[in-house]
C-alpha cells in the first residue's frame, strides 16, 4: 500500500492537507465533492470517497405496496437499515396478509407495528443503533455457548429460547453491517470499523448461526460415554475460539486453527463400532469443529 507524506498547512483557524491528485482523479472528485472521514481508535484517519452519497442515504421512512411480495420487501428494507416502513394498499389489506406481517414483525428485534388501519400498516424499529457491533458478537457467542450446555442437559425449552434470541441478535448485526457498507457511516458510537472488519464480523457471525442450526439437529445418546466425551471436547473447543475473539488474541486463534486436525483424528476413533444414528451425530459434531476452525481465521 502506497504511503504519501504531506505537511499540514494553516488556513484561517484550521489545519488542512492536500489530497493526492491521482486519488482524487480516480474517484472523479473535485472541489465541493462529499467525502467521509473515519477517525479510528489508533488515531489514524481513513478518507472514503462517497460519490453516490445522495442515492445511498437511508431515508427515515419508506413506503411499499401490500402485494404478494410484501413480506420479502419488508424484510429487505428493515435489514437494510430502515427505521420506519409504511405498507399501504388501494383496497383493504387481506386479513391473512396482515397476520403474516404481524408474525414476521414479532420475530424482528426491537420492531413494532405502531399504526394499523384497513389500508395501512406502519412498522418502526426502535433502538438497534445504540448496540455496538462487538457487543452483538459477544452476545451471539454467549448464546451459542448456552445452547451447547442446554443440549448437554436436555434443556430443550431453554435451547429454543436461546436459538430465537440468536436469530434476533444476528438480524441486528446484519442491519449494522449492511448499513455501514451501503453508506460508509458506522451506526454506533464505536469508530474502529472498516469494510474488511465488517465483512469479517459478518462471516464470523454466519458461522455462529450455522453452528446453532447444527446443534438444533443433534440429540445425544446418554448411554454412549465416548460420544458424550467427544461432544464435551467440541464444546470446550468452542469456548477456546470464544476466548480468542473476546481477548482479540492471534495466539489463541492459531491454537484453535491447528487443533481441529487432532479433533478429527479423535472423531475417527469414536466412529468405530457405532450404530448409524450415533455415527450421524458424530459427523454433525465434526461439522461444528470445522466451523469453529473457520471462525478462528476471522480473528
Amino acid at each position: 500500500m502506497a504511503r504519501i507524506y504531506r505537511n499540514l498547512q494553516k488556513i484561517g483557524g484550521s489545519l488542512v492537507v492536500s489530497l493526492p491528485k491521482k486519488w482524487t482523479e480516480s474517484f472523479d472528485l473535485s472541489a465541493g465533492s462529499p467525502i467521509g472521514i473515519e477517525i479510528r481508535n489508533d488515531g489514524t484517519l481513513s478518507i472514503i470517497p462517497t460519490m453516490e452519497q445522495e442515492s445511498e442515504t437511508i431515508e427515515d421512512e419508506i413506503v411499499i405496496e401490500a402485494n404478494n411480495n410484501v413480506i420479502w420487501e419488508l424484510l429487505k428494507k428493515v435489514f437494510a437499515g430502515q427505521t420506519k416502513v409504511t405498507i399501504i394498499s388501494e383496497r383493504t389489506i387481506d386479513k391473512a396478509v396482515k397476520r403474516l406481517i404481524r408474525t414476521y414483525v414479532s420475530r424482528l428485534p426491537n420492531t413494532e407495528i405502531i399504526e394499523e388501519t384497513n389500508q395501512k400498516m406502519i412498522i418502526q424499529n426502535f433502538g438497534y443503533k445504540e448496540i455496538p457491533t462487538k457487543k452483538l458478537i459477544q452476545r451471539l457467542l454467549y448464546l451459542v455457548a448456552n445452547m451447547f450446555e442446554d443440549l448437554k442437559n436436555e434443556s430443550f425449552l431453554d435451547f429454543e429460547d436461546n436459538f430465537e434470541q440468536l436469530k434476533n441478535f444476528y438480524f441486528i448485526l446484519v442491519i449494522h453491517i449492511r448499513t455501514y457498507l451501503r453508506t460508509g457511516v458506522y451506526i454506533s458510537s464505536n469508530s474502529e470499523f472498516t469494510p474488511l472488519k465488517a465483512m469479517d464480523y459478518r462471516m464470523f457471525s454466519e458461522k455462529l448461526v450455522e453452528i446453532a442450526e447444527i446443534l438444533k439437529e443433534i440429540r445425544l445418546n446418554k448411554k454412549l460415554q465416548k460420544l458424550l466425551e467427544y461432544y464435551e471436547e467440541i464444546r470446550q473447543y468452542f469456548n477456546e475460539v470464544m476466548d480468542a475473539i473476546l481477548q482479540n488474541s492471534d495466539e489463541l486463534a492459531f491454537n484453535v486453527w491447528v487443533k481441529k486436525d487432532r479433533l478429527f483424528q479423535q472423531a475417527n476413533i469414536v466412529l468405530q463400532n457405532l450404530e448409524y444414528e450415533d455415527k450421524e451425530t458424530v459427523k454433525k459434531i465434526m461439522k461444528i469443529a470445522q466451523k469453529i476452525k473457520d471462525m478462528s481465521a476471522f480473528i
